[in-house]
């Protein structure tokens, strides 16, 4: 019932976050910015002086990008876990032991996140990689497709917001397809 209210006021969040997160980078890093702020923040120490107070505040910020990609981690392990969980685990089997099977799982795929966090040369590269996937999934894509999929309806109302989720959804992938290839040439660079 309150969906649509609550897809409106997330956008809107979204939206105002990017513009702050925008304007701050441009105002930080001017017209060098590169396309993910995360990725100007490598070359920022090594291209300028910057004062304690400015180092330690790089530094948090890092921290701070650390502790996102573990949050982001948790968030994408967990429903990827089940899922596995779901075709290995077998009711018959006793709790224990699918408790161990599960921790098992989720163990594995974190190592194998850790896998390719190593091999990536670069964190900002890493950072931008995820940070273009996880977002255009989570803020465009999954959502429309939601609504597309609950309101899916034959009148007049419904078929335009039928397709503007399809709007949304084409213009998130066109965006995010060709980011991805951009993201990935650029850190074999």
């Amino acid at each position: 019932k309150n969906f649509e209210k609550v897809l409106t006021y997330s956008y809107g969040i979204v939206l105002v976050s990017y513009l702050i997160v925008s304007i701050c980078g441009y105002y930080t890093f001017g017209s060098t910015v590169q396309d993910q702020v995360t990725l100007s923040l490598e070359s920022i120490t090594s291209t300028i002086q910057v004062s304690l107070l400015e180092h330690k505040l790089l530094k948090g910020l890092t921290w701070l990008m650390i502790v996102t990609a573990f949050s982001k981690a948790t968030l994408y392990v967990f429903p990827l876990s089940l899922g596995v969980e779901e075709l290995i685990l077998s009711s018959s089997s006793s709790s224990t032991s699918n408790l161990i099977r599960g921790i098992g799982v989720k163990i594995i795929i974190l190592v194998l996140a850790l896998l390719v966090a190593i091999s990536v040369p670069s964190f900002g590269t890493l950072c931008a990689l995820v940070g273009l996937i996880c977002t255009m999934i989570v803020s465009f894509i999954f959502p429309a497709a939601a609504h597309l999929k609950l309101f899916s309806y034959g009148d007049k109302t419904k078929r335009t917001a039928m397709i503007l989720d399809c709007l949304v959804i084409c213009i998130a992938l066109a965006v995010a397809i060709p980011g991805t290839i951009a993201t990935t040439t650029m850190s074999t660079r």
